[in-house]
């Protein structure tokens, strides 16, 4: 897993600015669980698919509500512990972020395939068939 984190202000980088957002500064201290960082390769997919770094800091949000929703609140001898809250603030976070900058959770991301319209034509998009 590919990490960088520059933090040069001189040459600010958008991959930075959404590690900066998402907390996601130091190797081996990141915010997913078990202390993981997100790699330069999927901070650069958010990127891609949302446009503009401030869509994906909140799709960055939106990954780390799904990593931590996995986690147990359990209890033992009167004791618990519970880490549902994590992923529910960062849910909170995303939706705040997506209020401010637009878009929608998964917005960015379409399904499409190829279809043959009939034996002579091109392959075009099935969101092109008319």
């Amino acid at each position: 897993m590919s990490f960088t984190y520059f933090h040069n202000p001189a040459a600010p980088v958008e991959r930075d600015y959404v590690r900066f957002h998402l907390n996601d500064v130091i190797k081996d201290s990141g915010p997913l669980p078990e202390n993981y960082n997100f790699s330069d390769h999927e901070l650069d997919m958010l990127l891609d698919l949302e446009g503009t770094w401030q869509r994906a800091v909140a799709a960055g949000f939106e990954a780390l509500e799904a990593a931590w929703l996995p986690h147990p609140t359990f209890q033992a001898d009167g004791m618990s512990v519970s880490l549902s809250h994590i992923s529910k603030n960062y849910g909170d976070t995303a939706q705040r972020w997506r209020r401010i900058y637009g878009g929608q959770p998964g917005s960015s991301i379409k399904a499409r395939s190829l279809i043959r319209v009939d034996g002579y034509s091109q392959d075009v998009a099935s969101d092109e068939v008319s």
